[in-house]
């Protein structure tokens, strides 16, 4: 345990790294403890980095967007958040850079329970009711031997009612953030030409954007051209760009914790076919259409619903995007609830949600496909788009 230690020699309490500020921590902290008291649990026990980093406001080993478990945070009914970390240099880091008074050494994951187990004892949990994130199953095994009374539960309603509606200060940090996604998304776009690699265009933006401030990325940039579009290819590859290919861009930034995260599609030189103009043009009426309809009280399930019909009115339902065609945005990346065709979450004032629909062909790489992606913001009586990257004109002719 790393509890109320002296600080070594040499070193100065300081915030955590890319803090938000004490109002917001102090916010946050108070925000997750009345969940706790409005839910069914007696406990909150969370695994993923942001949601350890959200609680917290520790820079988790630099908030690595990795799925490898090295952090758990325990919330319990009035007390602060204790915390297990794996790396030795956390030892330090802890108690220089976070509040954090209980910090618990994990030993190898296959053995986080004995741990944890000694969090639930000291903390009066052995017959609670616990809620968890992405528990790993080693751990929930470990716990539930020990302590056969223990009832372990999932917490993905809590979390998304606990995150969707943005404090005015996590609204101001989620336009500092998309500002310096879209300039980001502004230089890759000016480095589209032909005989330029995709790989050489994604560097283009991350330079620009970690100059302005951004942390990390929160996932690998997407630049996609040809038939890379065609299969929406997930990163940017060595593949170079060649005149008359569509080119989709997916481009985020992280500013103090809050995501931006926006995509644009253009056309690499030369003139478009015909089809690729109406590919792109439908993916722009359907994103456009449904951010007509954002208003406090509509269903996420009606935002998609509409933007799904507008691409099926224009003769494209047979390409339609299977998965969501939005999520929120705050901490983390796809956040809940998402805008999806089963979600049927009301949006109230204060959510922050990207909408990215899209059109890929890929039985037609000589079209390739097309993606675009804003962020909005719910106000009052209707919606107000975040970012400012402009669509591709030539397309829209």
């Amino acid at each position: 345990m790393n509890k109320a230690q002296a600080m070594p020699a040499g070193f100065e309490k300081q915030d955590p790294v890319f803090y938000a500020g004490d109002e917001l921590h102090r916010f946050k902290q108070q925000k997750v403890q009345q969940a706790l008291e409005r839910s069914e649990f007696d406990a909150f026990m969370f695994f993923k980095a942001e949601a350890v980093r959200y609680v917290t406001d520790f820079y988790v080993k630099g908030f690595r967007p990795f799925m490898e478990p090295e952090y758990v945070v325990l919330v319990v009914k009035g007390k602060p958040p204790v915390v297990g970390y794996i790396s030795g240099s956390d030892d330090l880091r802890i108690r220089f850079k976070s509040d954090i008074e209980d910090a618990r050494r994990l030993p190898p994951v296959t053995s986080w329970h004995t741990v944890i187990a000694g969090m639930i004892a000291d903390y009066g949990l052995a017959n609670a009711r616990i809620g968890t994130d992405l528990m790993p199953f080693m751990v929930h095994e470990g716990l539930k031997a020990q302590f056969p009374a223990l009832r372990i539960g999932n917490l993905g309603k809590v979390w998304a009612q606990l995150t969707a509606v943005k404090h005015p200060i996590e609204v101001q940090l989620i336009r500092n953030s998309v500002r310096v996604a879209d300039m980001g998304a502004d230089a890759a776009i000016a480095a589209i030409k032909p005989g330029v690699s995709e790989h050489s265009v994604v560097a283009e933006a991350v330079y620009v954007m970690r100059k302005q401030g951004s942390e990390f990325e929160p996932f690998i940039p997407l630049v996609a051209s040809g038939y890379n579009t065609s299969m929406f290819e997930r990163v940017a590859t060595e593949k170079i760009m060649r005149a008359g290919e569509m080119v989709i861009l997916d481009l985020g930034a992280v500013v103090k914790g809050y995501t931006a995260d926006l995509g644009r599609t253009v056309i690499c030189g030369g003139d478009p076919t015909p089809e690729q103009k109406a590919i792109y043009q439908a993916t722009h009426l359907a994103l456009h259409e449904a951010k007509k309809i954002i208003k406090p009280g509509v269903t996420c399930q009606q935002i998609d619903a509409r933007a799904r019909e507008v691409i099926r009115d224009a003769g494209w339902g047979d390409y339609l995007y299977t998965g969501n065609t939005g999520h929120q945005l705050g901490y983390g990346l796809h956040g809940d609830p998402l805008v999806d065709k089963n979600i049927d979450f009301e949006v109230v004032e204060n959510m922050v949600m990207c909408l990215e629909p899209r059109i890929v062909l890929p039985d037609r790489p000589d079209i390739g496909g097309a993606h675009l992606e804003d962020v909005v913001l719910v106000t009052k009586d209707g919606h107000e788009q975040i970012n400012t990257t402009p669509y591709d004109q030539r397309l829209l002719k």
